[in-house]
């Protein structure tokens, strides 16, 4: 049955703004789904380290944490991140920090792939150290409920890359987020060091 011309152009009209419908709905759904819209927690679960210990992310009295979540597989922002914490970790140490009220976290967003082994390749290539830093993954459910905490949305896409927030977590002694910086080029070692060296002199 063709369409009235009354009809046609409703069609044509709804076909125009389609595009700008489906932006507006991505955008508020990032929106909604952004760590700025949530109170952003590090929550109280049980992860394993690359060992096969039990590590729990349980609040920790007079500590800082830097979290970064991640996945070997990322072609650039996650490595990126990585090798300017190393930069940052390298500072720390130098300063008598590193590991003594400021850690850092490394949590995989994709366990299934990311096997202890292939983590401490990562470990290895990237150059951590060890000293107050560790590398971590659990179950898919468990880091499900790690980045709904954290507001950090995380997507797997049919190429087998995860799409997934930019931003890495500063976390207090009783699991709240208290700073985000960015990821990438985004993540600045120089401002986090000295955001780092503020809050241990606050206390």
């Amino acid at each position: 049955m063709p369409l009235t011309p009354t009809a046609a152009i409703r069609l044509r009209r709804l076909l125009l703004f389609l595009p700008l419908l489906v932006l507006a709905a991505l955008v508020a759904s990032w929106f909604w789904l952004s760590p700025s819209s949530v109170s952003a927690k590090l929550p109280d679960v049980q992860l394993q380290t690359l060992d096969g210990e039990a590590y729990s992310l349980a609040p920790k009295p007079g500590s800082i944490r830097l979290v970064e979540l991640i996945y070997t597989r990322c072609p650039d922002i996650c490595p990126t991140t990585t090798v300017k914490m190393v930069q940052l970790q390298k500072r720390l140490q130098a300063a008598g920090l590193m590991g003594h009220g400021i850690e850092f976290l490394t949590i995989t967003i994709d366990p299934q792939n990311d096997t202890p082994n292939v983590l401490r390749y990562y470990v290895k290539q990237l150059g951590i150290a060890d000293e107050g830093w560790i590398v971590l993954r659990g179950d898919e459910e468990t880091i499900r409920t790690v980045t709904s905490s954290l507001g950090f949305f995380a997507k797997k896409t049919e190429d087998g890359f995860i799409s997934h927030t930019s931003s890495t977590y500063l976390v207090d002694q009783n699991n709240a987020v208290i700073r985000k910086f960015g990821m990438g080029e985004d993540f600045d070692p120089e401002q986090i060091y000295q955001e780092l060296l503020n809050l241990k002199k606050e206390g």
